[in-house]
């Protein structure tokens, strides 16, 4: 088991006994493995669904990664740029509140 804490992507399905819910998404944060992020989503569904709960069905389960989430967030090649083609280095924002601030003086 590893020491630090992971978030997990998991496609799945509930089965209860008058209506199943096909196609669902969640991401389940801070879990040491699968096996447990697996457990706290099936714990979430018996509370969720109560008596009617039957079983949840796992489609498949990926380890989400911070390097991902924030190539999502702030771009990569398979995106765009969030201020267009232009690329900023660290200190833009820096730059850009001191232009601020002097501007109200």
């Amino acid at each position: 088991m590893s020491d630090r804490l992971r978030s997990f992507h998991i496609k799945y399905e509930v089965r209860c006994r008058l209506q199943n819910f096909f196609g669902k998404e969640i991401v389940v944060k801070n879990c040491y493995s699968e096996v447990q992020a697996k457990y706290k989503l099936g714990a979430y569904c018996e509370k969720k669904y109560g008596v009617e709960f039957e079983s949840v069905k796992f489609l498949s389960v990926t380890e989400e990664s911070f390097g991902e989430l924030s190539n999502d967030i702030f771009g990569n090649s398979s995106t765009n740029d969030l201020f267009g083609d232009k690329k900023y280095d660290s200190n833009f924002f820096t730059n850009m509140l001191k232009n601020l601030k002097s501007k109200k003086k």
